[in-house]
């Protein structure tokens, strides 16, 4: 390579990284400085740090936060939508730097459909899990309509990670959705697939028949469940999420390459203190998540118990994407700036942002950027990305320092953080000086 005169092999580094879509889910209950760290089941603890320059206590930093709220709230008068509550939410988050994983649920077990609804349909179903028949009412109209209202606002918001698609059930979870009728579930899954063009969505993993009818829409959804860690704590031996209901389900719902285009999303069953509790086996648990292609964790922000703190900081090096940048081969000269630039993604999951890579050449006041034309979605993980790039350079001779980033074009976000050393304030990593000739 020697007509390449600027070579780059930055530091590979094995901190732990803080970006966007990934992780575990923030734990705003375990920053700042509280005199006492509890556990989930209220227990003091002893307070510890996953690292020295970490800002949450017993739990891991994250660059992803989640904002929820209820439709009774969202859509207080028939057709009248109060949003205030939802951007409230991820203002906060933007705040914290985290994006973040949005759900609006219909109702739950403690929260009701809106008052206007239920003065149509007062009555209430026999069927658990459900406050209003989506067969004998209306239900599937009115949700239709406030979802493709909700996509309307927030497709493409800068500070959402991900929708969770909520079709019917407590919290929007699923429960019965395989008994609706297929012209009312399809009406609800269209509201999603055609509103939301630009935030990823995930669907909830809960059973055949809404699965498939989703698939049918769109192809590229990602997946939620919520009882990750369950070794036996419904039915002991004999059943289990982690051994049968998830690796079963996966393949039969026709969801195994689903984290190729969408992202995979667990939460706990119960809490991770109750696993250690219970003697569960960490170590498996992760690698079927891994296996998965998880990209994030919601930990209901409880504690992680200190014995497992090393497994689990491994975990959360290989959640989500991992973007290393090997080696940097560049020439400047002639007025084009020429690039090879060899990456690989070590993490479990793409990342599913089209987030640009960016170069940099400074030098004193002069500078001049450049955006790449790569889709960092296609990065795989495992998989070596070499990419090229030839660039008009308007640089008068001279040395320039040479520096790269992905920008997530949100100030909030900034930019991604590498695995790598030599990171700088504003986010650019700079890696030699190159000589423009």
């Amino acid at each position: 390579m020697k007509d390449w005169p600027f070579f780059a092999e930055p530091r590979i580094t094995r901190a732990l990284l803080c970006n966007p879509g990934i992780g575990f889910i923030a734990a705003p209950g375990l920053m700042g400085d509280p005199e006492t760290v509890r556990d989930n089941r209220g227990n003091p603890v002893a307070k510890y740090r996953f690292a020295p320059d970490q800002k949450t206590w017993n739990h891991p930093d994250s660059g992803l936060g989640y904002a929820g709220a209820p439709w009774n709230r969202l859509e207080p008068e028939d057709g009248v939508y109060d949003w205030s509550v939802l951007d409230e939410k991820l203002e906060r988050a933007g705040k914290m730097g985290c994006n973040a994983v949005v759900r609006c649920s219909p109702y739950s077990l403690t929260e009701d459909i809106p008052a206007w609804l239920r003065e149509k349909f007062p009555e209430d179903p026999e069927y658990p899990f459900w406050r209003i028949d989506p067969n004998t009412t209306d239900y599937a109209y009115y949700w239709a309509r406030f979802v493709r209202a909700f996509a309307a606002r927030y497709d493409g918001h800068p500070f959402i990670s991900s929708v969770d698609m909520a079709l019917c059930g407590a919290w929007g979870e699923g429960g019965g959705s395989e008994f609706v009728e297929p012209e009312k579930l399809d009406s609800i899954i269209r509201a999603y697939t055609e509103g939301f063009r630009k935030t990823s969505l995930q669907c909830l993993l809960h059973d055949a028949v809404s699965v498939a009818a989703i698939r049918r829409f769109r192809k590229n959804i990602g997946f939620r469940v919520d009882c990750l860690g369950d070794m036996g704590g419904f039915h002991g031996k004999t059943w289990s999420h982690m051994q049968d209901y998830y690796p079963m389900n996966i393949e039969n719902f026709g969801m195994h390459d689903a984290w190729e285009k969408g992202p995979v999303l667990f939460e706990a069953c119960w809490h991770m203190n109750d696993w250690y509790l219970a003697g569960w086996d960490i170590d498996y648990i992760i690698e079927e998540s891994l296996k998965w292609h998880i990209s994030s964790y919601q930990s209901k922000q409880s504690t992680v118990p200190e014995a497992w703190k090393d497994r689990v900081a491994d975990w959360v090096r290989r959640m989500g994407y991992r973007l290393e940048p090997r080696r940097v081969y560049a020439r400047a000269e002639n007025g084009t700036l020429a690039l090879k630039l060899l990456w690989c993604n070590t993490g479990s999951a793409p990342c599913y942002e089209r987030w640009p890579i960016v170069i940099r050449l400074r030098n004193g006041e002069r500078e001049q950027r450049w955006t790449l034309e790569e889709d960092i979605l296609q990065w795989l993980p495992g998989e070596d990305q070499l990419v090229r790039a030839s660039l008009p350079l308007e640089l008068p001779r001279g040395g320039y320092a040479f520096s790269l980033g992905i920008d997530t074009g949100v100030p909030e976000l900034g930019m991604l953080q590498l695995a790598a050393e030599g990171r700088e304030a504003d986010g650019f990593y700079t890696l030699g000086s190159i000589e423009v000739l």
